[in-house]
C-alpha cells in the first residue's frame, strides 16, 4: 500500500539535498521498515541520481525500485539503464499527448512495470482526466500514479477520481497528494476508502514545496484499520525520529516553521527545475538548489542579480552547482552560486 518517495522528493524539500553515501544509509533504514516500493532518484538530472538507482536496483533491499522522469525517450533509456523500474511524469504543458504516449507505449516495452503520473489532476474536468486514464490504461501502463501536484485537492475530489479510475481500468491506481493547503493526509486516506493501491508518501512529509504525505501518519492509519503490522509501524517511528535530527542538521529547526502548510515560505519554494520552468503553472520565487535545479532556475537566479552568461558557460555552470552538491549533500545558496558564477559572467 505504501509507496515510499523519501530519498527522489525528500531532496526536493527546500534546503536538503543528500549526498550518495547517505542515499544508501537512509535506504538501509527505509528497507527495514517494511517498505518494498521506493522511488530512489530522477536518473537524468545527474550522474550521481543515476548511481543511486543502479545500486539500490541491483541489490534486495525493495522489491520494486524506480527511477523518475520525463515521459520523453531520452529520460527512459536513462532509467532502464540503471537498472531501476521506469516511473514516468506527464509534461506540466502540452499542445498534444501524441509524442507522450509513443514514450509511454516505448516504456512499456522496455519495462511491464511501467508507472505514469498524470500530473495535477485538478487541471482537468473528471471526464477529461478518465479519458487519459483510459488511455494509460490501453497502452498497458501497470501503475498510473493521480498527483494532486499543486495541493489543491480535497478528500471529495480524490474519492471520486480515485473510485471512478477503479471502474474504468484494470492498472494499480496510485494517489501523490501535496500538502500545501494542509489536507495531504486527509486526502491520502480519502484515496485509500475509494480503493487505491498505492500511497506515495515521504518521512515527515518532505517533498517539494512543503511536502507530501507522511509516511508514518497514514502506516498508523493502516495499523488501525488492520492493513499492516506493528513491528513496522515501529521501525517507522523510529526512522521518523532519526529523520527529524538529519532534517534539523542540514536545513535547521526553522525548516518545520516554513514547511506549515497555508503559510509556511516552503509553499512559494521550488527545488526541481521541472516546476521552476514552469512559472506561468507553479506560483512561487524562492529557490533552492541541488542536483535537481535546472537551467530556468539558474538563470532567474542570475538575472535577479544583473548577471549574464551564454548558454556553454550556464550549462559548465550547472554541472559545477550539481557536483557540489551530489558530493557535499548540501543545497547550494544564492550567494555562492553568484561566487561560483564569477569565472563565466558578464554585468549589464
Amino acid at each position: 500500500m505504501i509507496s515510499d518517495d523519501t530519498l527522489r522528493e525528500g531532496m526536493q524539500g527546500p534546503g536538503i539535498s543528500f549526498s550518495t553515501e547517505e542515499k544508501k544509509k537512509l535506504a538501509d533504514k527505509i528497507s527495514s521498515c517494511g517498505i518494498s516500493r521506493i522511488l530512489v532518484s530522477y536518473p537524468s538530472a545527474h550522474q550521481s541520481e543515476w548511481e543511486i538507482a543502479k545500486y539500490l536496483s541491483s541489490r534486495n533491499r525493495f522489491g520494486e525500485v524506480y527511477g523518475l522522469g520525463r515521459a520523453i525517450n531520452s529520460d527512459i533509456d536513462r532509467i532502464h539503464s540503471s537498472g531501476a523500474h521506469i516511473s514516468l511524469h506527464f509534461p506540466f504543458k502540452y499542445n498534444s499527448l501524441d509524442e507522450v504516449y509513443d514514450s509511454i507505449k516505448y516504456a512499456v516495452s522496455l519495462d511491464w512495470l511501467t508507472e505514469v503520473a498524470v500530473v495535477d489532476v485538478t487541471q482537468y474536468g473528471i471526464n477529461q482526466l478518465m479519458k487519459i486514464v483510459k488511455r494509460l490504461s490501453d497502452l498497458d501502463v501497470h501503475t498510473i500514479q493521480l498527483p494532486d501536484t499543486k495541493g489543491k485537492a480535497n478528500p471529495k475530489i480524490i474519492s471520486e477520481i480515485v473510485a471512478q479510475a477503479k471502474r474504468i481500468t484494470d492498472s494499480k491506481i496510485e494517489i501523490h497528494c501535496h500538502n500545501d493547503h494542509g489536507l495531504s493526509v486527509a486526502n491520502a486516506i480519502a484515496g485509500i476508502e475509494a480503493g487505491c493501491d498505492y500511497v506515495d508518501t515521504t518521512f515527515l512529509g518532505i517533498g517539494e514545496r512543503n511536502g507530501i504525505t507522511d509516511t508514518l501518519t497514514i502506516a498508523q492509519y493502516l495499523l488501525d484499520t488492520g492493513l499492516i503490522d506493528k513491528e513496522s509501524v515501529d521501525h517507522m517511528r523510529s526512522f521518523s525520529e532519526e529523520m527529524l535530527n538529519i532534517i534539523i542538521g542540514k536545513a535547521g529547526l526553522s525548516f518545520f516553521k516554513n514547511n506549515l502548510p497555508n503559510i509556511g515560505d516552503n509553499i512559494s519554494t521550488h527545488t526541481a527545475g521541472t516546476h521552476a520552468a514552469f512559472s506561468d503553472v507553479f506560483g512561487g520565487t524562492r529557490f533552492s538548489v541541488n542536483v535537481y535545479t535546472g537551467r530556468s532556475m539558474i538563470k532567474r537566479i542570475l538575472e535577479a542579480n544583473r548577471l549574464s552568461i551564454d548558454d556553454q558557460d550556464l550549462t559548465s555552470l550547472i554541472e559545477n552547482i550539481k557536483n557540489i552538491s551530489a558530493e557535499e549533500g548540501r543545497t547550494i545558496p544564492a550567494a555562492e552560486i553568484i561566487e561560483e558564477a564569477g569565472r563565466y559572467v558578464q554585468s549589464d
